[in-house]
Formats: C-alpha cells, structure tokens, sequence
C-alpha cells in the first residue's frame, strides 16, 4: 500500500465557550501543522484531529479536526467531526477509551473516509494525541488501517489492515510526564501502540474525524451506523461528563448524526446521513 508524506493539524480553538455556542457555526479550526509519512487515498490521509487525508502514493489519513472547548445544550454542527467531546482540568493525567465495530462499507468508485477515533486535545488546543482507525473507500476498494498521533506527530500503519466486522479498542493516555496511544484489533489479536513526551491536557473526545486527500476533504462513506462503547474519560463514563455533542454538517447538508447515550452513559451510535 503506497504511503506518503501527511499533515496533521492538531486540535484547536480558542478557549471560550462561545466557540460552540452556536449550534449552527463550526468551532475554529486548530492552526499548528506537522508533517509526517501518509499516503494518497488509495488509502491517504491528512489528520488534523478531525479529519484525514491522502499523499504521496495515496493513504487514507486523519484529516481536520476541530475540538473546541465549550458546550451548549443542543447539539452543535461542526465540519470534521460527529460525536461527543468532554473538557477537562488543564494540565490534569487524562485518558480517552473507547471500543467499536469496523463497519462494512459499500464502495463506489468515489474516494470517501472517515477516522473512528480517541483522543486529547493538549497544550492549549495547540495539538493533540490521538487513536484511531482510517475507514473508508479507495480506488473502489474498502480501506481501514491504524494511525496513531502522539502531540501532533502521526504515524500510519497502512501494512496492518482492519476488516469490517473487527472489534477495535482504541486508548489514549495523556500526562505531563508521558503520552501513549494505542489501538487493538481485539479479533486479530494485534495491537499497535506508541508512547512519547508528556503534554498539558485540555480536552477529551471519541467520535468520528474526518479525513482528506491532500488538501481535499474527503466525503463520509456510507458506513450505516457505528457504535462506540465502553466510552470513557479517565475511567468514568463518558456521558456522566455531560459533553457536548457534535454533529458532522456541511454547510445545510448533514452528513454524520450523534445519537444520544444508551443507558451507563457508556455508549452512543453515529448514524449516516449523507456523503
């Protein structure tokens, strides 16, 4: 599988609640970038933790992600990424857990992904750690493959391919002192995982990022529904943190649904709507 060179803009946004207080309004984009190896989307990927995208040679990659701190009652809309984000205490040893079933997905010819992932936002949103899985279409063919960020520094892993009907757990450990992150095939028996420096936590999340090819953002794969359980901020049940849900719309064309918490406050489904 051909891989190249990819960018990854960290999470970011101001620290205001007024970033997400408009259901309506995407939260700003995070602005540091670092380059590292990705591909074009055959698979290609460009993160930012919300996102992916495509390089040399054409991986499927993490593209934009956009995690803000702040939260409204209603869900808000936002252009990278569907599903919940929690703020913690700056500075405070965070971890972001969760577990999902690789979906199926019906390809066509269209270039399209996703980026089912955990992750922390750090530094002052300045850019984040993060594990996941790249999840889409590429040349007509079904690609889902492991990345892992440790502070804004993306490693892709497109030679140890997922298939749709794995079980995945997905973690990412954040302190002063040290970072890990790491992501299980639990059917497989394979585990990919990275440890670096420690960084200062501002925000947890678990959802799907988006992705791109190069600099074009690519469109959300028909994946049907995808359930993230065993959801978790520093071992409590993500819901029990009363984050704020996100929805995935381009401009009026919803594309990514969050659905609301099943019961245990540990598990929520993301539905699609549209590429």
């Amino acid at each position: 599988m051909p891989t190249r060179t990819r960018t990854i803009i960290a999470c970011a946004a101001a620290m205001t609640a007024a970033l997400l207080a408009s259901a309506g309004a995407d939260a700003p984009a995070v602005a540091a970038a670092a380059s590292r190896p990705t591909a074009s989307i055959t698979p290609g990927t460009t993160h930012r933790p919300a996102g992916v995208a495509a390089g040399r040679g054409g991986v499927l990659r993490p593209a934009s992600n956009d995690h803000a701190i702040g939260r409204s009652a209603a869900p808000v809309n936002n252009r990278y990424f569907a599903g919940y984000q929690a703020a913690v205490a700056t500075g405070s040893a965070t971890v972001a857990a969760a577990s999902f079933t690789v979906p199926a997905l019906p390809c066509t010819t269209a270039d399209l992904a996703i980026s089912p992932d955990a992750g922390v936002a750090v530094n002052n949103y300045k850019t984040a750690s993060v594990a996941g899985v790249i999840t889409g279409c590429s040349n007509g063919t079904a690609v889902y493959f492991p990345f892992l960020v440790i502070n804004g520094s993306e490693t892709d892993y497109p030679k140890t391919p997922f298939a749709a009907g794995d079980t995945v757990d997905l973690i990412t450990k954040v302190s002063t002192n040290r970072t890990s992150v790491q992501v299980t095939d639990v059917t497989k028996n394979l585990t990919t995982r990275l440890t670096g420096a420690g960084a200062s936590a501002n925000l947890g999340w678990i959802g799907d990022d988006s992705a791109s090819n190069g600099s074009t953002l690519l469109g959300v794969p028909n994946f049907g529904k995808l359930t993230f359980g065993n959801c978790s901020i520093d071992y409590k049940a993500l819901g029990g943190w009363h984050p704020q849900q996100v929805q995935r719309v381009n401009g009026s064309t919803v594309q990514i649904t969050t659905g609301g918490f099943w019961p245990g406050g540990t598990a929520f489904t993301t539905h699609y709507q549209h590429s």
